[in-house]
C-alpha cells in the first residue's frame, strides 16, 4: 500500500477501528453545481472513549472550530446544535465486503430551533477498488447510501439525499465523499469532499 504525504514514518498500519488522538484528515470541498471550491475542511481527533470519537472540525479561514461526536463506526451523534438519536446512520459496518447492505432509522433535532426530523437510511457496499487523491492512493470500499428525511412537524416536507462514500481501512476514514440533496424532489445541494492530507500520530 502507498502512504504518500503521510507525515509520520514507520507507524504501524491501524487495524479495525483503530484511531488515535491527534489523527487529522484534511479535505477540499467543492460545490458540484457551480463547479467552485467551497472550503478546506480539517477534522482532528481530540478525544476517544470506549464507544465515542470526538473530533474538532474547522474550515480554513474560520476563527474557530466545533466539536463533532461520532460512535466508533463513524456514525454522527452530535454536531453543534444537531443531535441524532441514536445516530445519523452514515457510518460504516465492521467487516465490510462487497454486497453487504444495512438499514437504519433515526431521529434528529436542532436543540436551538426545536426543529426535528425522522430519517430512513439504507447503505450498500458496491465495490472494492483503489482510488487516488492528492493525499495518495488508497484501497477503499465504495458505499452508496440513500437517506429519506421527513419533518416531524409537517410530514409533507421531505428531503432525499444520495451519498457515495469511499472508506479506506488503511486510514480508518473517508477518502472521498459526495452528496446530492433534493427537497420535495427539487435539487438543492450537490457537494463533494476529497482527502488532500492525512496525519497520523503514534
Amino acid at each position: 500500500m502507498l502512504w504518500p504525504r503521510l507525515l509520520l514514518a514507520q507507524t504501524p498500519e491501524p487495524s479495525g477501528n483503530s484511531v488515535r488522538v491527534g489523527n487529522r484528515w484534511t479535505y477540499a470541498t467543492k460545490d458540484e453545481i457551480t463547479g467552485l471550491p467551497t472550503a478546506t475542511l480539517t477534522q482532528a481527533v481530540t478525544e476517544i472513549s470506549t464507544n465515542r470519537i470526538v473530533i474538532s472540525a474547522s474550515n480554513q479561514g474560520d476563527s474557530g472550530s466545533r466539536p463533532v461526536i461520532f460512535d466508533r463506526d463513524w456514525n454522527r451523534i452530535e454536531d453543534g446544535d444537531l443531535k441524532f438519536m441514536p445516530h445519523n446512520g452514515l457510518g460504516i459496518r465492521p467487516a465490510l465486503a462487497v454486497g453487504i447492505e444495512w438499514q437504519t432509522e433515526n431521529g434528529a433535532r436542532n436543540t436551538k430551533t426545536g426543529a426535528a426530523w425522522k430519517n430512513k437510511v439504507s447503505s450498500k457496499v458496491v465495490a472494492q477498488e483503489a482510488i487516488t487523491t492528492p493525499a495518495g492512493t488508497f484501497e477503499v470500499f465504495k458505499i452508496e447510501t440513500r437517506r429519506h428525511e421527513i419533518s416531524a412537524a409537517d410530514p409533507a416536507k421531505f428531503w432525499d439525499y444520495e451519498y457515495v462514500r469511499w472508506y479506506s481501512p488503511q486510514i480508518n476514514h473517508w477518502v472521498r465523499w459526495s452528496s446530492l440533496g433534493r427537497a420535495q424532489n427539487r435539487l438543492r445541494t450537490n457537494r463533494s469532499e476529497e482527502l488532500i492530507e492525512f496525519v497520523r500520530t503514534e
